[in-house]
């Protein structure tokens, strides 16, 4: 069922309710704190569409197990599977709206130390595991970056970079605020190999990030699933619609304080490559792929690196990451050009082989 951390962060296993006996035990008590009915809350991993009955459908991180060791879920190399990924709680990009507090927790920034003691979050990321974050290479290869910038880490549970903590109105009026973001500095990066910084079609636009610690997960730092199945690694997606989530560039401002979303469909990806033909820059469908085209909406320049995620049919599925923002045309949100997205399925090996313990 996949390792996981418990709230109380212990190594677990997400399982079904019904076969977790501390946690059930406390679902049968007489009456249950309220310390314990949050603990309970934060233990939710996912859900199991197959099952018959709450007790089989919703799966939590149960730490009973004496076979799990304490250091797995800590593992480098471990990728979280279906039920323990992609999950959001919630049941403006460039013409977007404001995310919820707790929707898309597996966005990240990326943090960049300036002279003067100063710093910069100019790029976006996605959460793969507890120890690495997946972006775009030119966020960190590129020659327009300033000599005088240095990658610094990666910031998590963000919503309102205005505010920390951020919170938000509650149903009993008091109000409720989610834990402090987490920043955490950057250990190592891996940049696609074949990734030629600054060109005019940025090929094998891919790249991990290695954090020196891992991170406890929470309301607001999930991982997102990658598409390792092998039927999902065969679809080009076209057609469908996939959600990007960031803080690049609004239609009214430089950039947004509050996590913004946006719904793009995808194109067909020789639909695409035709129309950029037009301005000399070439499109690999096995590379790329091409999302929006809508007048007014679009991902900006600091929402590079950021992730094109797709939901299954079903509410309970979860989310995967299938592109992460590469390049678009200048001025955002220019009807009828697609910004261009690196093609994560083509990538799912070379991610694998370049994670470490």
């Amino acid at each position: 069922f996949g390792v996981c951390q418990t709230p109380s962060g212990l190594a677990g296993h997400c399982v079904p309710l019904a076969d977790c006996k501390s946690l059930y035990d406390l679902i049968l008590s007489a009456a249950p704190s309220e310390a314990q009915i949050e603990y309970l809350r934060r233990s939710f991993c996912g859900s199991d569409v197959n099952g018959t009955t709450a007790l089989a459908k919703n799966r939590v991180c149960c730490g009973d197990n004496p076979n799990v060791k304490n250091n797995d879920p800590y593992s480098g190399k471990i990728l979280p599977v279906e039920g323990s990924c992609g999950v959001t709680f919630n049941t403006r990009i460039f013409g977007g709206v404001d995310s919820s507090v707790d929707e898309f927790p597996w966005s990240a920034l990326i943090k960049y130390r300036r002279p003067y003691n100063a710093s910069a979050l100019n790029c976006a990321g996605v959460l793969i595991n507890q120890r690495y974050v997946l972006s775009a290479a030119h966020c960190l290869r590129n020659p327009s970056i300033p000599t005088t910038w240095k990658l610094d880490s990666i910031r998590l549970g963000e919503w309102d970079i205005s505010t920390d903590p951020d919170c938000f109105p509650s149903a009993d009026g008091k109000g409720r605020c989610v834990d402090p973001y987490v920043e955490v500095k950057i250990e190592r990066i891996i940049i696609h190999e074949k990734y030629i910084p600054h060109s005019q079609s940025e090929f094998y636009d891919i790249a991990l990030l290695r954090m020196a610690e891992s991170v406890n997960y929470s309301d607001t730092i999930r991982p997102i699933c990658l598409p390792i199945n092998p039927v999902l690694r065969q679809m080009t997606f076209e057609k469908e619609y996939a959600d990007v989530a960031g803080w690049g560039r609004t239609e009214i401002s430089p950039y947004s304080t509050v996590k913004q979303t946006i719904s793009l469909g995808i194109w067909n990806t020789d639909a695409c490559a035709s129309r950029f033909k037009t301005i000399s820059i070439a499109v690999d469908k096995r590379l790329q792929m091409c999302a929006g085209g809508q007048a007014q909406q679009d991902t900006c320049q600091g929402d590079s690196g950021a992730p094109l995620t797709l939901r299954g049919r079903n509410m309970n599925d979860p989310y995967y990451v299938v592109g992460i923002v590469s390049f678009g045309m200048q001025p955002c949100g220019m009807a009828s050009w697609p910004g261009i997205y690196t093609r994560v399925t083509n990538y799912i090996d070379w991610i694998r082989n370049n994670l470490e313990d």
